[in-house]
C-alpha cells in the first residue's frame, strides 16, 4: 500500500488537508513501518517519552503485537496517501492492551484516533477480549474519547510516567 511506503520526511512535512471528516484508510503494518511509527509517535507526543525506531521495532517483534496506521488522501497536494496516526496493541489469550495510540497534531480532533480505537475495539469484541490501557491524567481529550467508546477507569497508576504524572488505568469489556 502507498501509505506504508511513505518516508519519515513525508510524515513530518505533511500539511493538513482541511475537511471536516477525512476518508481514513487503516492498514496493518509490521517491522517495515517502525520508522514511520517512530516519527508519528514523536509528533503525536511532542517529544514526551518518544519511542524511537529501535524501540518500536522491538515492540513490533513481540508475540501478539499488532500495529495499524491511519492514512488520509493527500492527492490534492500531490502526496498520495499520507500516514497521520497509529495504534499499537498486544493480545495475550483473552486480554489486550493498547500500548500506544497517537495522531499527528495537524490531524488531531478529526476522527483519526476514534477510527483507530474503534477498529481495535471491534476486534476485541469479536474475540471477546478485554482491553486495557493507561492514559495521562492531564489528557482529558483522550480520556473523553475512551469513555465514549466504553472504557472505564479501574485504577490509578501513581507516578507512572517518566515525568512523575499519574496514569488512569482503563478497561473495556466485551459484554
Amino acid at each position: 500500500m502507498d501509505c506504508q511506503r511513505k518516508t519519515a520526511h513525508m510524515v513530518q512535512s505533511a500539511r493538513p488537508i482541511r475537511s471536516e471528516m477525512p476518508a481514513i484508510e487503516l492498514s496493518a503494518v509490521g517491522l517495515e513501518a517502525a520508522r514511520i511509527l517512530s516519527v508519528l509517535h514523536h509528533a503525536a507526543f511532542l517529544g514526551r517519552e518518544p519511542w524511537d525506531k529501535t524501540a518500536i521495532g522491538q515492540i513490533l517483534a513481540l508475540q501478539g503485537v499488532e500495529a495499524w496506521v491511519a492514512c488520509v488522501d493527500g492527492s490534492s497536494r500531490g502526496q498520495g496517501m499520507v500516514p497521520v496516526g497509529f495504534i499499537i496493541s498486544r493480545y495475550v489469550m483473552d486480554e489486550g492492551e493498547i500500548l500506544s495510540l497517537g495522531v499527528h497534531p495537524d490531524w488531531q480532533r478529526r476522527g483519526v484516533a476514534r477510527s483507530l480505537l474503534a477498529h481495535v475495539v471491534k476486534r476485541a469484541r469479536q474475540d471477546r477480549a478485554t482491553l486495557f490501557l493507561e492514559v495521562r491524567f492531564s489528557n482529558e481529550a483522550a480520556f473523553g474519547l475512551y469513555g465514549q467508546l466504553g472504557f472505564q477507569q479501574v485504577a490509578v497508576r501513581r507516578r507512572y510516567y517518566e515525568d512523575g504524572e499519574d496514569a488512569r488505568l482503563l478497561r473495556w469489556s466485551p459484554g
